[in-house]
């Protein structure tokens, strides 16, 4: 058999192999069947935008694997470190396990997009969240030491959130993708109550007067730690936007209406 004919043959077969792995099908979406997509040239892109997130959002609560979007209700987080080295605080604390309850139950504020700025915009109210894990902790509160490992809970009342997220155009297999580059978030609450077990090796006396500190003081306390409390938020967002956005194309996500008539 004539081997330049085999070699020919297996460079055309590899070249239809790439050509099917690169290529995306011109206006079909491989995005889920049940999700509305919305237009980014379209006059009611925002109105269509909120009727689309509420249509999911039952689906949200389970998450949504094939968009990178994690079970929500509750959110479970491996791992969060909060560090921190100024002002009335000195931590060094680890929280694993995290699970957040309650994200089922909020309000939409808002939801809105700016396709000229690359820039998506949403607000949202929870009337409390509850957070467990197991940490450790290791620092100085307000000249205070602060030591120990075990399990936490921690309960926040009314947190109404609002969340900004910049992003930027770049090319990847001959299709327009986005990345976040830049990330705000901002939140109010109106209560924080916390109980750390196993506070310096196990003395309840010590524990309990830690405990009762921490939260007769969380107001000041809440504003000393927000820039870690707004890295770790803007840790567990960037998490499944940047892989939903690296594996979908602006145009799958958000295309231009069709010019056809």
């Amino acid at each position: 058999m004539d081997h330049k004919w085999i070699a020919k043959t297996c460079l055309v077969l590899l070249l239809l192999r790439v050509a099917r792995t690169e290529a995306k099908p011109q206006g079909k979406s491989r995005l889920p069947s049940f999700l509305t997509v919305c237009h980014r040239d379209s006059p009611t892109l925002n109105e269509c935008a909120r009727k689309s997130f509420k249509s999911i959002e039952p689906r949200l609560m389970n998450g949504i694997p094939e968009m990178y979007i994690p079970r929500m209700e509750p959110l479970v987080v491996p791992e969060v470190k909060m560090d921190q080295d100024s002002g009335a605080i000195y931590l060094h604390s680890v929280y694993k396990n995290v699970k957040i309850s309650g994200i089922s139950n909020h309000t939409l504020n808002d939801l809105r997009i700016e396709p000229s700025k690359l820039k998506f915009i949403f607000s949202m109210t929870f009337p409390e969240l509850l957070m467990e894990a197991e940490y450790s902790i290791k620092g100085k509160i307000m000249m205070m030491p602060l030591l120990g490992d075990g399990h936490c809970k921690v309960s926040l009342t009314n947190i109404t959130m609002q969340t900004e997220l910049f992003g930027q155009e770049y090319q990847k297999n001959g299709a327009t993708h986005l990345k976040i580059i830049n990330v705000k978030v901002d939140y109010e609450l109106s209560n924080v109550h916390m109980q750390l077990d196993n506070l310096f090796n196990g003395d309840e006396a010590l524990g309990k007067r830690m405990n009762d500190f921490l939260n007769e003081n969380w107001k000041s306390l809440a504003e000393e730690v927000r820039p870690l409390m707004t890295k770790a938020l803007v840790d567990i967002l960037r998490a499944s936007v940047d892989k939903m956005f690296a594996e979908y194309s602006y145009d799958e996500l958000m295309p231009k209406k069709s010019t056809k008539k």
